[in-house]
Protein backbone atom coordinates (compact mmCIF):
# COMPACT_ATOMS: atom_id res chain seq x y z
CA UNK A 1 0.00 0.00 0.00
CA UNK A 2 1.35 3.42 -1.00
CA UNK A 3 0.85 5.59 2.07
CA UNK A 4 1.52 9.36 2.19
CA UNK A 5 4.71 8.55 4.02
CA UNK A 6 5.92 6.30 1.19
CA UNK A 7 4.83 8.83 -1.38
CA UNK A 8 6.79 11.62 0.32
CA UNK A 9 9.86 9.36 0.40
CA UNK A 10 9.72 8.67 -3.33
CA UNK A 11 9.09 12.35 -4.04
CA UNK A 12 12.25 13.18 -2.06
CA UNK A 13 14.22 10.68 -4.13
CA UNK A 14 12.85 12.14 -7.33
CA UNK A 15 13.70 15.69 -6.26
CA UNK A 16 17.26 14.65 -5.43
CA UNK A 17 17.62 13.03 -8.81
CA UNK A 18 16.37 16.15 -10.57
CA UNK A 19 18.83 18.35 -8.74
CA UNK A 20 21.77 16.09 -9.50
CA UNK A 21 22.17 14.81 -5.94
CA UNK A 22 23.32 11.23 -5.45
CA UNK A 23 20.66 8.54 -5.25
CA UNK A 24 21.25 5.08 -3.84
CA UNK A 25 22.15 2.46 -6.44
CA UNK A 26 19.39 0.16 -7.55
CA UNK A 27 16.80 2.92 -7.45
CA UNK A 28 15.80 4.38 -10.80
CA UNK A 29 14.65 7.95 -10.94
CA UNK A 30 12.86 9.37 -13.96
CA UNK A 31 14.22 12.77 -14.87
CA UNK A 32 11.71 15.02 -16.60
CA UNK A 33 13.27 16.29 -19.84
CA UNK A 34 13.51 19.99 -20.52
CA UNK A 35 10.86 21.48 -22.74
CA UNK A 36 7.87 19.60 -21.31
CA UNK A 37 4.97 21.71 -20.18
CA UNK A 38 4.86 20.10 -16.73
CA UNK A 39 8.60 20.56 -16.18
CA UNK A 40 9.54 20.98 -12.55
CA UNK A 41 11.19 24.29 -11.69
CA UNK A 42 14.02 22.36 -10.03
CA UNK A 43 15.24 20.90 -13.34
CA UNK A 44 18.35 22.88 -14.17
CA UNK A 45 21.22 22.02 -16.54
CA UNK A 46 23.65 23.77 -14.17
CA UNK A 47 23.62 25.41 -10.76
CA UNK A 48 24.23 29.03 -9.84
CA UNK A 49 26.90 28.09 -7.30
CA UNK A 50 28.97 26.53 -10.11
CA UNK A 51 29.05 29.71 -12.22
CA UNK A 52 32.16 31.86 -11.90
CA UNK A 53 32.32 35.60 -12.64
CA UNK A 54 33.83 36.76 -15.91
CA UNK A 55 36.37 38.87 -14.04
CA UNK A 56 36.96 38.02 -10.38
CA UNK A 57 37.53 41.51 -8.98
CA UNK A 58 37.21 40.29 -5.38
CA UNK A 59 40.49 38.35 -5.64
CA UNK A 60 42.35 41.65 -5.54
CA UNK A 61 39.69 43.86 -4.00
CA UNK A 62 37.54 41.89 -1.50
CA UNK A 63 35.19 44.84 -0.90
CA UNK A 64 33.78 44.52 -4.45
CA UNK A 65 32.61 40.93 -3.96
CA UNK A 66 28.95 41.94 -4.60
CA UNK A 67 30.07 42.89 -8.12
CA UNK A 68 31.35 39.35 -8.66
CA UNK A 69 28.06 37.96 -7.34
CA UNK A 70 26.10 40.06 -9.84
CA UNK A 71 28.44 38.96 -12.63
CA UNK A 72 27.87 35.29 -11.78
CA UNK A 73 24.11 35.69 -11.63
CA UNK A 74 23.95 37.59 -14.93
CA UNK A 75 26.10 34.91 -16.55
CA UNK A 76 23.86 32.20 -15.10
CA UNK A 77 20.68 33.87 -16.33
CA UNK A 78 22.15 34.50 -19.78
CA UNK A 79 23.30 30.88 -20.19
CA UNK A 80 19.97 29.57 -18.98
CA UNK A 81 18.02 31.84 -21.34
CA UNK A 82 20.25 30.96 -24.30
CA UNK A 83 19.68 27.27 -23.58
CA UNK A 84 15.95 27.32 -22.87
CA UNK A 85 14.49 30.09 -25.00
CA UNK A 86 12.91 28.37 -27.97
CA UNK A 87 11.99 29.94 -31.31
CA UNK A 88 8.72 31.28 -29.88
CA UNK A 89 10.57 33.47 -27.39
CA UNK A 90 12.93 34.83 -30.04
CA UNK A 91 10.08 35.46 -32.50
CA UNK A 92 8.18 37.33 -29.77
CA UNK A 93 11.26 39.45 -29.07
CA UNK A 94 11.66 40.17 -32.80
CA UNK A 95 8.01 41.25 -33.07
CA UNK A 96 8.44 43.60 -30.11
CA UNK A 97 11.57 45.11 -31.65
CA UNK A 98 9.78 45.51 -35.00
CA UNK A 99 6.89 47.31 -33.31
CA UNK A 100 9.29 49.66 -31.52
CA UNK A 101 11.39 50.45 -34.60
CA UNK A 102 8.39 50.96 -36.88
CA UNK A 103 7.04 53.52 -34.42
CA UNK A 104 10.40 55.19 -33.75
CA UNK A 105 11.59 55.70 -37.34
CA UNK A 106 8.88 57.41 -39.38
CA UNK A 107 8.81 60.09 -42.08
CA UNK A 108 6.01 61.77 -40.14
CA UNK A 109 8.27 62.12 -37.10
CA UNK A 110 11.25 63.29 -39.12
CA UNK A 111 9.20 66.00 -40.84
CA UNK A 112 7.65 67.23 -37.60
CA UNK A 113 4.04 66.87 -38.81
CA UNK A 114 1.45 69.63 -38.91
CA UNK A 115 1.47 71.78 -35.77
CA UNK A 116 -2.10 72.93 -36.46
CA UNK A 117 -3.58 69.46 -36.24
CA UNK A 118 -3.78 67.59 -32.93
CA UNK A 119 -5.48 64.55 -31.39
CA UNK A 120 -7.70 62.62 -33.83
CA UNK A 121 -7.27 65.23 -36.57
CA UNK A 122 -3.52 64.76 -36.35
CA UNK A 123 -3.83 61.00 -36.72
CA UNK A 124 -6.26 61.36 -39.61
CA UNK A 125 -3.78 63.63 -41.37
CA UNK A 126 -1.16 60.88 -41.57
CA UNK A 127 -1.05 59.54 -45.13
CA UNK A 128 0.78 57.05 -47.32
CA UNK A 129 3.74 55.06 -46.03
CA UNK A 130 3.68 56.78 -42.64
CA UNK A 131 0.10 55.63 -42.00
CA UNK A 132 0.89 52.07 -43.12
CA UNK A 133 3.97 52.06 -40.89
CA UNK A 134 1.98 53.30 -37.90
CA UNK A 135 -0.61 50.59 -38.49
CA UNK A 136 2.07 47.89 -38.69
CA UNK A 137 3.61 49.17 -35.45
CA UNK A 138 0.27 48.91 -33.64
CA UNK A 139 -0.25 45.38 -34.98
CA UNK A 140 3.23 44.30 -33.86
CA UNK A 141 2.72 45.75 -30.39
CA UNK A 142 -0.66 44.00 -30.11
CA UNK A 143 0.81 40.63 -31.10
CA UNK A 144 3.76 41.17 -28.77
CA UNK A 145 1.42 41.91 -25.85
CA UNK A 146 -0.70 38.82 -26.55
CA UNK A 147 2.42 36.65 -26.74
CA UNK A 148 3.69 38.03 -23.42
CA UNK A 149 0.30 37.25 -21.86
CA UNK A 150 0.42 33.70 -23.18
CA UNK A 151 4.08 32.84 -22.57
CA UNK A 152 4.26 34.12 -18.99
CA UNK A 153 1.08 33.02 -17.17
CA UNK A 154 2.65 33.33 -13.72
CA UNK A 155 3.63 36.96 -14.13
CA UNK A 156 1.34 38.14 -16.93
CA UNK A 157 -0.38 40.89 -14.92
CA UNK A 158 2.96 42.35 -13.85
CA UNK A 159 4.30 41.99 -17.40
CA UNK A 160 1.47 44.05 -18.87
CA UNK A 161 1.83 46.54 -16.03
CA UNK A 162 5.50 47.05 -16.93
CA UNK A 163 4.50 47.87 -20.51
CA UNK A 164 2.02 50.43 -19.18
CA UNK A 165 4.73 51.89 -16.95
CA UNK A 166 7.04 52.12 -19.97
CA UNK A 167 4.43 54.25 -21.76
CA UNK A 168 3.85 56.36 -18.65
CA UNK A 169 7.58 57.07 -18.52
CA UNK A 170 7.35 58.47 -22.04
CA UNK A 171 4.29 60.55 -21.03
CA UNK A 172 6.22 62.00 -18.08
CA UNK A 173 9.04 63.11 -20.39
CA UNK A 174 6.56 64.73 -22.76
CA UNK A 175 5.20 66.76 -19.84
CA UNK A 176 8.76 67.73 -18.88
CA UNK A 177 9.33 69.05 -22.42
CA UNK A 178 5.92 70.71 -22.69
CA UNK A 179 7.11 74.17 -21.59
CA UNK A 180 10.84 73.65 -21.96
CA UNK A 181 11.97 71.97 -25.18
CA UNK A 182 15.58 71.80 -23.94
CA UNK A 183 14.70 69.94 -20.72
CA UNK A 184 16.41 69.59 -18.28
CA UNK A 185 18.20 72.82 -19.29
CA UNK A 186 16.24 75.84 -18.12
CA UNK A 187 13.52 73.81 -16.39
CA UNK A 188 11.65 75.20 -13.38
CA UNK A 189 9.96 73.35 -10.54
CA UNK A 190 6.55 74.60 -11.61
CA UNK A 191 6.97 73.06 -15.07
CA UNK A 192 8.08 69.71 -13.62
CA UNK A 193 5.22 69.01 -11.22
CA UNK A 194 3.04 66.77 -13.41
CA UNK A 195 5.94 64.91 -15.02
CA UNK A 196 7.53 64.29 -11.62
CA UNK A 197 4.24 62.94 -10.24
CA UNK A 198 3.90 60.47 -13.11
CA UNK A 199 7.53 59.39 -12.74
CA UNK A 200 7.07 58.81 -8.99
CA UNK A 201 4.05 56.62 -9.75
CA UNK A 202 6.18 54.61 -12.19
CA UNK A 203 8.94 54.19 -9.60
CA UNK A 204 6.44 53.10 -6.95
CA UNK A 205 4.93 50.35 -9.10
CA UNK A 206 8.32 49.11 -10.29
CA UNK A 207 9.46 48.93 -6.66
CA UNK A 208 6.27 47.09 -5.74
CA UNK A 209 6.86 44.63 -8.58
CA UNK A 210 10.40 43.91 -7.37
CA UNK A 211 9.16 43.52 -3.80
CA UNK A 212 6.45 41.07 -4.92
CA UNK A 213 9.01 38.89 -6.72
CA UNK A 214 11.40 38.90 -3.74
CA UNK A 215 8.68 38.04 -1.20
CA UNK A 216 7.32 35.30 -3.46
CA UNK A 217 10.86 33.92 -3.71
CA UNK A 218 11.15 33.89 0.09
CA UNK A 219 7.87 32.01 0.49
CA UNK A 220 8.88 29.62 -2.28
CA UNK A 221 12.15 28.71 -0.56
CA UNK A 222 10.41 28.35 2.82
CA UNK A 223 7.84 25.97 1.36
CA UNK A 224 9.66 23.90 -1.26
CA UNK A 225 13.22 23.91 0.09
CA UNK A 226 12.61 23.83 3.83
CA UNK A 227 15.17 21.82 5.79
CA UNK A 228 16.07 21.43 9.44
CA UNK A 229 19.71 22.21 8.56
CA UNK A 230 19.94 26.00 8.39
CA UNK A 231 23.03 25.77 6.17
CA UNK A 232 21.09 23.94 3.49
CA UNK A 233 18.35 26.55 3.69
CA UNK A 234 20.96 29.26 3.18
CA UNK A 235 22.34 27.39 0.17
CA UNK A 236 18.88 27.20 -1.38
CA UNK A 237 18.31 30.89 -0.74
CA UNK A 238 21.64 31.62 -2.45
CA UNK A 239 20.56 29.45 -5.41
CA UNK A 240 17.44 31.61 -5.68
CA UNK A 241 19.33 34.88 -5.33
CA UNK A 242 17.78 37.87 -7.10
CA UNK A 243 20.69 40.32 -6.99
CA UNK A 244 21.42 39.90 -10.68
CA UNK A 245 17.73 40.09 -11.54
CA UNK A 246 17.37 43.27 -9.49
CA UNK A 247 20.35 44.74 -11.35
CA UNK A 248 18.65 43.96 -14.66
CA UNK A 249 15.39 45.53 -13.42
CA UNK A 250 17.21 48.72 -12.44
CA UNK A 251 19.12 48.79 -15.74
CA UNK A 252 15.87 48.36 -17.67
CA UNK A 253 14.29 51.32 -15.89
CA UNK A 254 17.32 53.52 -16.60
CA UNK A 255 17.25 52.52 -20.29
CA UNK A 256 13.54 53.27 -20.74
CA UNK A 257 14.04 56.56 -18.91
CA UNK A 258 16.89 57.52 -21.26
CA UNK A 259 14.96 56.31 -24.31
CA UNK A 260 11.85 58.23 -23.29
CA UNK A 261 13.79 61.42 -22.59
CA UNK A 262 15.63 61.19 -25.91
CA UNK A 263 12.39 60.53 -27.82
CA UNK A 264 10.62 63.46 -26.19
CA UNK A 265 13.71 65.63 -26.74
CA UNK A 266 13.64 64.80 -30.45
CA UNK A 267 9.94 65.51 -31.06
CA UNK A 268 9.92 68.65 -28.90
CA UNK A 269 11.66 70.55 -31.70
CA UNK A 270 9.90 70.25 -35.06
CA UNK A 271 11.93 69.63 -38.16
CA UNK A 272 13.89 66.54 -37.12
CA UNK A 273 17.14 68.41 -36.39
CA UNK A 274 17.99 66.43 -33.23
CA UNK A 275 19.08 63.23 -34.94
CA UNK A 276 21.43 62.46 -32.06
CA UNK A 277 18.49 62.33 -29.64
CA UNK A 278 16.59 60.04 -32.01
CA UNK A 279 19.60 57.72 -32.20
CA UNK A 280 19.81 57.54 -28.39
CA UNK A 281 16.06 56.86 -28.25
CA UNK A 282 16.38 53.95 -30.69
CA UNK A 283 19.51 52.39 -29.17
CA UNK A 284 18.23 52.57 -25.57
CA UNK A 285 14.80 51.26 -26.62
CA UNK A 286 16.27 48.33 -28.55
CA UNK A 287 18.48 47.38 -25.58
CA UNK A 288 15.57 47.61 -23.14
CA UNK A 289 13.41 45.11 -25.07
CA UNK A 290 15.42 41.90 -24.34
CA UNK A 291 15.93 43.09 -20.77
CA UNK A 292 12.16 43.41 -20.40
CA UNK A 293 11.63 39.82 -21.51
CA UNK A 294 14.41 38.62 -19.21
CA UNK A 295 12.83 40.44 -16.26
CA UNK A 296 9.51 38.63 -16.65
CA UNK A 297 10.97 35.28 -17.76
CA UNK A 298 13.44 34.62 -14.95
CA UNK A 299 11.02 34.76 -11.95
CA UNK A 300 8.68 32.33 -13.71
CA UNK A 301 11.56 30.00 -14.55
CA UNK A 302 12.93 30.12 -11.01
CA UNK A 303 9.65 29.77 -9.11
CA UNK A 304 7.76 27.39 -11.41
CA UNK A 305 4.48 27.71 -13.28
CA UNK A 306 2.36 26.94 -10.19
CA UNK A 307 3.36 30.17 -8.45
CA UNK A 308 1.49 33.43 -8.01
CA UNK A 309 3.80 36.43 -7.79
CA UNK A 310 2.42 38.70 -5.07
CA UNK A 311 3.37 40.43 -1.84
CA UNK A 312 2.73 39.17 1.68
CA UNK A 313 0.38 42.10 2.25
CA UNK A 314 -1.68 41.05 -0.77
CA UNK A 315 -1.81 37.45 0.47
CA UNK A 316 -3.00 38.56 3.90
CA UNK A 317 -5.60 40.89 2.38
CA UNK A 318 -6.87 38.10 0.13
CA UNK A 319 -7.24 35.81 3.12
CA UNK A 320 -9.12 38.44 5.09
CA UNK A 321 -11.45 39.22 2.20
CA UNK A 322 -12.13 35.53 1.70
CA UNK A 323 -12.85 35.11 5.39
CA UNK A 324 -9.96 32.70 5.90
CA UNK A 325 -8.77 33.40 9.42
CA UNK A 326 -5.77 31.89 11.12
CA UNK A 327 -8.01 29.91 13.48
CA UNK A 328 -9.85 28.34 10.55
CA UNK A 329 -6.58 27.40 8.88
CA UNK A 330 -5.46 25.93 12.15
CA UNK A 331 -8.54 23.69 12.26
CA UNK A 332 -8.11 22.55 8.66
CA UNK A 333 -4.67 21.05 9.34
CA UNK A 334 -4.93 17.30 9.66
CA UNK A 335 -2.86 14.14 9.50
CA UNK A 336 -2.56 12.79 5.93
CA UNK A 337 -2.92 9.22 7.25
CA UNK A 338 -5.53 9.20 10.04
CA UNK A 339 -7.05 12.64 9.23
CA UNK A 340 -6.97 13.74 12.86
CA UNK A 341 -6.76 17.55 13.39
CA UNK A 342 -3.23 18.86 13.93
CA UNK A 343 -1.77 21.97 15.53
CA UNK A 344 -0.01 23.11 12.34
CA UNK A 345 -0.94 26.38 10.68
CA UNK A 346 0.33 29.55 9.01
CA UNK A 347 0.79 32.82 10.83
CA UNK A 348 -0.36 36.20 9.50
CA UNK A 349 2.75 36.40 7.27
CA UNK A 350 2.18 32.99 5.69
CA UNK A 351 4.98 31.23 7.62
CA UNK A 352 4.32 27.59 8.51
CA UNK A 353 4.12 27.14 12.30
CA UNK A 354 4.56 23.73 13.98
CA UNK A 355 4.39 22.62 17.63
CA UNK A 356 7.71 22.49 19.43
CA UNK A 357 8.96 18.84 19.41
CA UNK A 358 10.38 19.18 22.93
CA UNK A 359 8.32 17.41 25.61
CA UNK A 360 6.54 19.81 27.93
CA UNK A 361 6.94 22.84 25.62
CA UNK A 362 3.68 24.28 24.27
CA UNK A 363 5.13 26.88 21.88
CA UNK A 364 4.65 26.89 18.10
CA UNK A 365 7.58 27.94 15.92
CA UNK A 366 8.42 28.47 12.27
CA UNK A 367 9.90 25.45 10.49
CA UNK A 368 13.70 25.47 10.63
CA UNK A 369 13.91 27.90 13.57
CA UNK A 370 14.77 27.40 17.23
CA UNK A 371 12.10 27.54 19.89
CA UNK A 372 12.17 30.80 21.85
CA UNK A 373 11.57 28.91 25.10
CA UNK A 374 13.65 25.72 24.95
CA UNK A 375 15.93 26.40 21.90
CA UNK A 376 14.84 23.15 20.24
CA UNK A 377 15.03 23.24 16.44
CA UNK A 378 11.68 22.81 14.68
CA UNK A 379 12.17 20.11 11.99
CA UNK A 380 10.67 20.04 8.50
CA UNK A 381 8.92 16.72 9.28
CA UNK A 382 6.31 16.06 11.93
CA UNK A 383 5.17 12.98 13.87
CA UNK A 384 1.44 12.49 14.22
CA UNK A 385 0.67 11.83 17.92
CA UNK A 386 -2.35 9.70 16.94
CA UNK A 387 -1.05 7.22 14.35
CA UNK A 388 2.70 7.83 14.56
CA UNK A 389 3.27 8.65 10.87
CA UNK A 390 6.27 10.83 10.10
CA UNK A 391 5.65 13.13 7.10
CA UNK A 392 6.72 16.52 5.74
CA UNK A 393 5.01 19.43 7.47
CA UNK A 394 3.32 20.57 4.25
CA UNK A 395 1.52 17.21 4.00
CA UNK A 396 -0.45 18.13 7.14
CA UNK A 397 -1.86 21.28 5.53
CA UNK A 398 -4.89 21.34 3.28
CA UNK A 399 -4.42 21.90 -0.45
CA UNK A 400 -5.58 25.50 -0.13
CA UNK A 401 -3.24 26.15 2.78
CA UNK A 402 -0.28 24.38 1.17
CA UNK A 403 -0.06 27.24 -1.29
Amino acid sequence: MLTPRNFSFFETLKAKGLKGEPVASGMSVEVVPLGREEEDHAVLPFRLRDIRPVIAFSEKYPFVKPLDVIQSELKFQSKLAAREWNSEYWVTLAIGLAGFLLGAVSTELLSGGDAQKVAWDGLAAVRGVAFFQMLLSLICWSIFTMQIWRLFPVIRIHAISLLVLWNLTMVSQLFFHLNQIDFPSGATLGDMMLGTLILLIVLFFIYNFGKAVIETRNLHVEEYHVHEDVRLMEMEMAEHSLRGWGFVLGTWFILILISSWAGAHFVSERGGDRIGSLSVHIVAGVLSMPLYMGIIWYPQRMLGTGTQVTTKAAINAEREIGGVLAAELHQESQCPECEKPMNIYRDANGVVMVPCPSAGCSNSNAVGTECASCSTLSPSRHDCPHCGINAPVLDFLSDMEAW
